[in-house]
């Protein structure tokens, strides 16, 4: 490995960029993070964070920080039409927190290892030989740029070497947090459940604890059901298919910050060129059926930052690092696209063997020590 200290310049300051900005600085990186808001922040919703990502934050010394805001559910439950609920992931290692909450523990980690962050500063661009441009016409050069800014990403889309295969589906979702009012304080209430009705239309919301206070749901529709899809939430429209779920419902409709997000994939390769690479939802953006969008995020992060530290040559480091995450980060977009496109989770029983390899991946980054923490269930293993 070279002792010359390497720089970073960072386009965005969500989850991915976060992560690899942390992962960097504490392997002696200097590192810059460009945030286009006025503030360090993130919406108001919730997210699942499952083992592959918790192994990755437990490598970059976030996970008992994460364990002491989040819930570990107690279960998968998936009821269609009102039926009564299947169970699955009983014992699984994988938690629900709320996503503010994770991001201000990723920022203030970040401020700790050294990482400069910056605010109402957006990239447009940037330069193959390691320049990142922003909108004010400044630019910066690093050894390497990082393209953390989303899936609608301006860094990826100054470069025509970042070839993409992208695709929109029929379904969108909001994501609202409530409070948890007294009729879901129950036990029975700590797992996550997934509702679903198919006709005359696919509507469904997940119910995700996120404490003893706050609940998430993630309500997704056709996008052609305009009522379904409004913000704020129409309360009646969504009590008429979820009765149960009313109490929470009419509180959803004055969530503060909610968004609507249509269901898209959008394929990127390489993930690098030069001196420029890309992360997280601007390298692989995906439909949220599968769950894993931040947590290959994560993964992929942290493992960029260990592999890097493997080479002296920037250009092999990056090579190397994308032979070892595509297969898993493809098979997760793939996986996403057929669920979203089949709805296979409404059946229940959708977390098969296959379906968990995204979960159940271990990436380089990760020790034997970290990964015996985190055992998984004979009835979950994927190998």
């Amino acid at each position: 490995m070279t002792t010359t200290q390497r720089h970073a310049e960072v386009a965005g300051a969500g989850f991915a960029g976060l992560t690899v900005a942390i992962a960097l600085a504490r392997r002696g990186w200097s590192v810059r993070v460009h945030e286009q808001s006025d503030e360090v922040r993130d919406f108001g919703a919730g997210i699942l964070i499952w083992r592959n990502a918790m192994m990755s934050l437990d490598a970059i010394g976030l996970a008992d920080q994460i364990r002491a805001h989040a819930t570990e559910p107690t279960y998968y439950a998936t009821s269609l039409n009102g039926a009564e609920p299947t169970t699955e992931l009983g014992g699984y290692p994988y938690w629900a927190i709320t996503r503010p909450r994770l991001h201000a523990i990723m920022a203030h980690a970040a401020r700790d290892a050294g990482v400069k962050i910056v605010t109402s500063s957006r990239a447009v661009g940037a330069d193959p030989d390691g320049v990142l441009r922003l909108e004010d016409g400044s630019s910066y050069r690093a050894d390497l740029v990082v393209g953390a800014d989303g899936a609608g990403s301006l860094v990826r889309n100054s470069l025509p070497a970042f070839v993409q295969e992208r695709k929109k589906y029929k379904d969108g979702v909001v994501r609202v947090l409530v409070p948890r009012s007294p009729e879901f304080a129950g036990a029975e209430w700590d797992s996550v459940i997934d509702y679903w009705t198919l006709e005359p239309d696919a509507m469904r919301i997940l119910y995700v604890p996120c404490g003893p206070e706050t609940v998430y749901m993630g309500m997704m529709a056709e996008t052609t059901n305009e009522r379904a899809s409004r913000i704020p939430i129409d309360p009646v429209v969504w009590s008429e298919r979820f009765p149960h779920l009313a109490p929470l419902i009419v509180s959803a409709e004055h969530a503060v910050g909610p968004r609507h997000d249509g269901y898209q994939t959008n394929r990127v390769a390489p993930w690098s060129t030069d001196r420029v690479v890309l992360v997280g939802d601007s390298a692989h953006a995906m439909c949220p059926a599968l769950g894993q969008g931040a947590s290959v995020g994560i993964v992929n992060a942290v493992a960029l930052a260990h592999t890097l530290d493997e080479f002296d040559d920037l250009s092999e480091g990056l090579r190397t690092w994308e032979s070892r995450e595509r297969a898993m980060t493809d098979a997760a977009q793939a996986r996403s696209a057929y669920m979203a496109e089949t709805r296979t989770l409404a059946k229940g029983a959708g977390f098969t063997p296959e379906v968990m390899e995204t979960a159940n991946f271990v990436s380089v980054a990760i020790s034997p020590e970290i990964e015996a923490q985190y055992p998984v269930p004979e009835v979950n293993r994927s190998w």
